[in-house]
């Protein structure tokens, strides 16, 4: 089993922990459909660690609007983390065409 070093050795590029609201339009684990408000607290080119009061479909489409700049993006689901104290969820999501300036922010470059 891989140590969290060596998966993030593998991750594509780097990460940066910011807090940025997000409407959030997807699938549910039971298949409806929702639309929330939610965050994204760790963001990178590729993707984003979302926290949601709803737990999603796994590899479901999902899209994100960002609260700040209001543009959407398609992503999916890619990794639904455990239930958080506060009753919401931990989902990690891939972006279907990774865009540079979604989130708003430079990237750093990957050491």
């Amino acid at each position: 089993m891989a140590t969290e070093a060596q998966r993030r050795d593998t991750r594509r590029g780097g990460r940066v922990l910011i807090r940025v609201p997000v409407r959030v339009r997807g699938i549910t684990q039971d298949g409806g459909r929702v639309e929330e408000t939610a965050e994204a607290f760790v963001v990178s080119r590729y993707g984003a660690l979302l926290c949601t009061s709803t737990l999603l479909q796994m590899s479901s489409p999902l899209t994100v609007t960002n609260g700040f700049s209001h543009e959407a993006e398609s992503f999916r689901v890619v990794w639904l983390g455990e239930k958080q104290p506060d009753g919401r969820w931990e989902i990690g999501i891939e972006a279907d065409n990774p865009r540079e300036d979604f989130w708003g922010i430079r990237f750093p470059t990957k050491t």
